[in-house]
């Protein structure tokens, strides 16, 4: 999976550079969020939306359509009309993996703009707990129950994958969204959950612990802990933020989208710029076109090979 960080990738930033538009809306543009106010995805959608404004002078109106891990959004997204005046602001799992538990969706149903910011998966657990690796988690596992706090189906299976390396049993609480698992964490409903970003306040106050990351490399929080695929566990929860379409969106629609929001990205000075690299470091992440369309569909099989070793 190809990252560009803005901050450090010529080509993206040139392609970022005012351009002349060639397409305007007919009208407003609705922004439709795949997860609920006050989280990671809604912040970043309504502040993107607000500048979209600013830059180009379209109306950009976001609404939030939560649920199930954004599938209730992408499926009345689905048979909207690809003109590029309905948008969808979700992560990548929407697209790469909920629908394999449709028979609604495909990932094929979708016209792929661009990409916004990438997470910082973790595993977390309160600093009160007294672990600090997945070894304390494990042991850990012996004396007391093991409550995995998640906010979707691929989520709790990867909880349940990490359980069965290291020959533990967990059960799993479903929540909604980032944000629901650090509260049931927080509350102790939970004492094991999954964070995609927004744990950098309650890490940074010492009131929780990343235990392991879980992308390809070290956490931003974290750099010293291990990646789960360092200690064994093939398994990478990482994901990115998107923008999506109706699939059979013109490319002189999709292309001008994706400019404006490249060039809102890159500007130091653009609120969602600075909202990201404080949420999710370093930088935000532009993919765009065929390569991210390709990234979608790999990723996807990637999935479904992946629940498949599951069942077995």
């Amino acid at each position: 999976m190809k990252r560009i960080l803005l901050m450090t990738t010529a080509s993206v930033m040139l392609a970022a550079g005012p351009a002349l538009a060639e397409w305007n809306p007919d009208g407003p543009i609705r922004l439709w969020i795949g997860y609920g106010a006050g989280g990671g995805t809604d912040v970043q959608g309504r502040t993107l939306a607000k500048e979209i404004e600013a830059k180009r002078g379209w109306q950009v109106i976001p609404e939030n359509k939560a649920g199930d891990d954004g599938t209730v959004m992408s499926a009345q997204l689905k048979v909207e009309e690809p003109d590029g005046q309905t948008l969808g602001f979700a992560i990548t799992t929407t697209y790469d993996f909920a629908p394999m538990n449709s028979d609604n969706l495909s990932p094929e149903d979708f016209t792929y703009i661009t990409t916004t910011a990438g997470s910082q998966m973790a595993v977390l657990a309160r600093a009160e707990s007294g672990w600090k690796t997945l070894d304390d988690l494990k042991a850990a596992a012996a004396n007391e129950q093991i409550v995995w706090a998640n906010w979707g189906t691929q989520v709790e299976a990867g909880a349940e994958i990490v359980a069965r390396a290291l020959g533990i049993d967990v059960n799993h609480l479903r929540m909604k969204g980032g944000r629901g698992t650090l509260n049931a964490l927080v509350s102790m409903d939970a004492n094991v959950a999954w964070g995609g970003g927004v744990q950098k306040p309650l890490v940074e106050a010492g009131e929780l612990v990343i235990l392991s990351s879980a992308e390809t490399g070290p956490v931003a929080l974290a750099p010293e802990m291990p990646t789960l695929i360092d200690q064994g566990i093939d398994l990478n929860l990482g994901y990115q933020y998107i923008i999506t379409a109706p699939a059979g969106m013109s490319d002189e629609i999709r292309e001008e989208i994706g400019s404006v929001i490249a060039e809102i990205l890159a500007d130091p000075e653009s609120e969602t710029r600075q909202f990201i690299e404080k949420q999710y470091p370093p930088a935000p992440i532009v993919t765009q076109g065929e390569e991210l369309r390709e990234q979608i569909l790999s990723t996807y099989e990637a999935n479904v090979s992946m629940m498949k070793a599951l069942a077995e």
